[in-house]
Parts: structure tokens; sequence; C-alpha cells
């Protein structure tokens, strides 16, 4: 069990965080290279929302594994309060209903369109009009 809370920093620093990095880098390259773009429909500007917020989140919680870390390294921690720390639970359970939320949207990419994107059909339609 010491372990486990020993290997949470590396995999944290060197896959987690750059990886939700990588998630938000290629969501918004993706959005510009294709028809549903950026700004256009909500379920894009929301699924960005998530992303950025989750983002933020595990870059708040790298402390606290920082901790957990320190405390499991220690020979002198006791496995009831190592079992006590919970390693994070809520957050690996929170993480995983906001990646299936953004899979959701990213499958059935529900109606709605924003103003921008209204703006912008109704130029494109004027253009291919004669």
């Amino acid at each position: 069990m010491r372990s486990a809370y020993i290997a949470l920093e590396p995999i944290t620093v060197y896959a987690l965080v750059p990886l939700a990095f990588a998630s938000l880098l290629t969501g918004l390259i993706m959005s510009l290279g294709t028809p549903w773009g950026l700004f256009r429909h909500y379920w894009v500007i929301f699924k960005l929302m998530l992303t950025v917020l989750a983002t933020i989140i595990l870059l708040g919680f790298t402390q606290s594994i920082s901790g957990m870390v320190g405390v499991a390294a220690d020979p002198k921690t006791s496995l009831t309060v190592l079992r006590a720390m919970g390693a994070g639970m809520n957050h690996a359970v929170g993480a995983l209903v906001v990646l299936l939320v953004i899979t959701t949207l990213s499958v059935y990419k529900p109606r709605g369109i924003t103003r921008y994107g209204w703006r912008k059909q109704q130029e494109k339609r004027n253009v291919l009009q004669p």
C-alpha cells in the first residue's frame, strides 16, 4: 500500500498532467479544424469548460498527492493512517464522471447553436446564394 502512494506522484506529474494539457490542446486544435468550431455550439463550449476545470482541479490535487506521498514515505506511518487517507478516491470518481460527460457530448453532439454560430451560418448561406 505504501508503494502505491509513493507511485502516485510520478504518475501524476509525468503522465496525468501532461495528458490533461494534451487533451486541452488537441481539443482546441480539433475544434478549430472541424465544422463544429470552437464557439459555434454550446456543447463544444461546455466540453472546453469541463476540460479546463478538470485540469485546474488536477493541478490543485497534485499538491495533495505530494502531501500523501510525504506521509507514506515516512516508515513510522502506520497502515491504519495510510488506509484513512483514501488516495483521493473522490477526485478519481469525479474525474471519471467528467470524462464520461465529455465523451457523451462528443458522441451525441446535442443541438444548440450559439449566436456566433447562427451568424456564421447566415453568412455562409448568403455567400452561397447568388
